[in-house]
């Protein structure tokens, strides 16, 4: 009988913790990150280059983590939240006139219905309000942004530089996200970019140790 009484202790403990981190998880955090967009440009074509990756998103975590500042970019590298969220994206591109002296400063923000992020930068059959009631097909970031800039931006500015902001409020997918998270947080103020390096060095070696 005392087994007994341990064991249902046991399992409601159990089963308030569960509920405890699920909450937790769940959240709503709100993410963000900034970023240069030439800076992030440059940065992974380069390192693309230099080590022959034909795919951008294979750039490793602490490449990443140098060209974006924020929390966002830890969940999105480690796919530690849902991807399908309403992305809230603020650009400022800024712009100089050589031969007038002039700069101006370009302002465009997208506030997203809920999609997924590739289909966010890329492209979706998804709708958005262009307003008084006209929808259409979102086109993805970059067409999207260079539409709006070939508009406002008058004859003989060039552009300088963007930067951006992109951010969401979300939950972690489950409770050993939010852990993942915490972890590489820690491991970045305790070491630094170097520290998330040597991490998944020894990560990458493992798993071809148990290939071989």
């Amino acid at each position: 009988m005392k087994k007994q009484k341990i064991a249902a202790l046991k399992a409601k403990r159990e089963a308030e913790l569960k509920k405890k981190q699920a909450v937790a998880a769940a959240g709503p955090y709100e993410l963000s990150m900034t970023f240069s967009v030439d800076e992030v440009n440059d940065v992974v074509e380069q390192y693309r280059e230099e080590h022959h990756l034909e795919d951008s998103e294979a750039t490793p975590e602490h490449v990443a983590y140098s060209v974006y500042s924020g929390d966002l970019i830890i969940c999105l590298k480690n796919l530690l939240i849902p991807l399908d969220q309403e992305w809230l994206l603020g650009i400022d591109s800024h712009y100089y006139n050589a031969e007038t002296d002039e700069v101006m400063t370009v302002p465009v923000q997208f506030q997203m219905p809920k999609m997924n992020f590739n289909e966010f930068k890329f492209g979706s059959k998804l709708t958005v309000d262009r307003g008084h009631g006209l929808k259409t097909r979102w086109r993805g970031i970059n067409e999207e942004l260079n539409e709006i800039l070939l508009a406002d931006v008058p004859v003989g500015f060039t552009r300088v530089r963007s930067d951006a902001k992109l951010s969401c409020f979300t939950g972690f997918t489950d409770y050993s996200c939010l852990k993942e998270f915490n972890f590489v947080k820690k491991l970045i103020r305790k070491h630094g970019l170097e520290g998330v390096r040597k991490l998944n060095e020894v990560i990458a070696q493992h798993k071809e140790g148990q290939v071989v």
